[in-house]
Formats: C-alpha cells, structure tokens, sequence
C-alpha cells in the first residue's frame, strides 16, 4: 500500500530523517511512536509532500509519488489529519465536511456512515469549528479526511490533548474505519497504550531513523518504553538500530 524508502527529510540545512524506510501494508494499521523532536511528524509531512526529501521514493500503490505535489497526493488517495488538526475555525461542522466534498471534486453529500460514526457532526453541524472542543475537533478533521475517500487515513498525534473518553471513542472509530471499511491508516503517536491497543504494527522512531519493528501482538509495553527512554533494542543499553526490509 505506502512504502517509504530510503527517505531524508530536511528543513532548510538540517536534516531531520535520515535513510527512513517503512512499509504500511493493506487493510493495516500502523502505528509510528517515538519521543518528541525524533522526526514522526516530519515522516507523515514527507509522505505528503510538504518538506524538503533530497532523496528517497515515498511509494503508494506501486507508484512513485515523490515528485507529486500535495494536492496531487491527495488526490491519489491520501488522507491526513495534522497534528493539531488545522480545521477552519470559522466555518460551521458541515462546512468544514463539504471542503472535502470539493477537495475531491465532488458534488455529492457527505457520506451517511460519518455521522454514525462521529454523532456530534449532525448534532452540531451549524456550530462552528473553533467552538468545538478539541476531542470534537479531532473527530471532524477525521471525518473531512473522510469525505475524501482515501485509501489510506494518516494520522499525525489524534490523542493530543484530548480528554480519556474521547479518545475511547476514538480508537473505536479507527478500527470500525479499518476492519468495516477497509481503510489502510497509519498513525503517529505517543500514547503508548492507546498505540498498543489499536495497532496491528509497531515501528519506533529515533535519531530520525527506525530503530524497532515488530507485530504488536509480539510486543510488551516495558520494551518500548526501554527503546524510546534510552534509544536502544537491547537490555544493555547499546544503541542498534534496527533494518526494514521492504517487500
């Protein structure tokens, strides 16, 4: 579905992520965690389009996307929720929703299963944006991605600063997203136990590289926590970093 390989990321002189390479399967979801500053942002960026990559391929579908442009990207069927959400504040819900409908050239309504699956969006469809809170933000930056009909959701910190019962609903939401609709996702995260109870795969981040990957189901809270506290895949603290082989 989306491989990442190779990848520098840089902004202005200062190179961010270094020869980067994942893989996000189809039907999957993956989760991407790691301390502050380590590049997890800057990754979902590149894969969209908008930082400087000077080399690496960002690859959707089997086609080499890299030199597409954001809107571009998008089109090809991307959809991505920004960390910190970047709703238009002074647009109502539903206005907010028909930007995607337009996003994607489409004249059409917006899709009946949203508001299933999000209930505040036809309960406050008049209200606008910036009068949300920001669990009830997050749920319609999700579902304007949505709108888009993407084949693969990005997701860059969805739990920030959101209150514990809506980041259940949340979590739920994804997996419905994933298993009902069969929508790729791929989220960046720190919340380790929201990324542990919602991800089929687990890569960790540091130093602008992978240093871990594995199934989630083979994995335990404690060695992450190692990982991201002291940067290593071992007990003894040395730093090894961990190689991803691309399919």
């Amino acid at each position: 579905m989306l491989n990442i390989e190779h990848l520098d990321a840089c902004y202005g002189e200062s190179r961010v992520i270094t020869d980067l390479s994942l893989e996000v399967s189809d039907k999957r979801i993956v989760c991407l965690i790691g301390r502050n500053g380590v590049g997890k942002s800057t990754t979902l960026k590149s894969v969209m389009g908008l930082v400087k990559n000077p080399t690496g391929r960002v690859i959707l579908d089997g086609e080499d996307i890299s030199q597409l442009n954001t809107y571009d990207r998008s089109r090809k069927g991307i959809g991505y929720v920004p960390q910190g959400r970047e709703i238009f504040s002074r647009l109502t819900v539903q206005e907010n929703l028909e930007i995607g409908l337009r996003a994607r050239g489409d004249k059409g309504s917006v899709p009946e299963y949203l508001y299933d699956l999000f209930p505040i969006l036809p309960k406050f469809a008049k209200r606008k944006g910036g009068d949300l809170s920001g669990g009830q933000q997050q749920q319609l930056a999700i579902a304007r991605a949505l709108v888009t009909k993407p084949k693969i959701l990005i997701l860059d910190e969805p739990t920030e600063g959101i209150q514990p019962s809506i980041i259940e609903n949340i979590g739920d939401a994804i997996r419905t997203i994933n298993r009902e609709l069969g929508i790729t996702v791929l989220i960046v995260e720190q919340y380790l136990d929201f990324v542990l109870g919602i991800s089929d795969e687990l890569y960790v981040m540091e130093h602008g590289g992978i240093v871990f990957h594995d199934q989630t189901a083979n994995i335990k809270a404690e060695q992450v926590q190692r990982i991201m506290t002291t940067g290593s895949t071992t007990n003894n603290g040395a730093y090894k970093k961990v190689n991803v082989t691309m399919k």
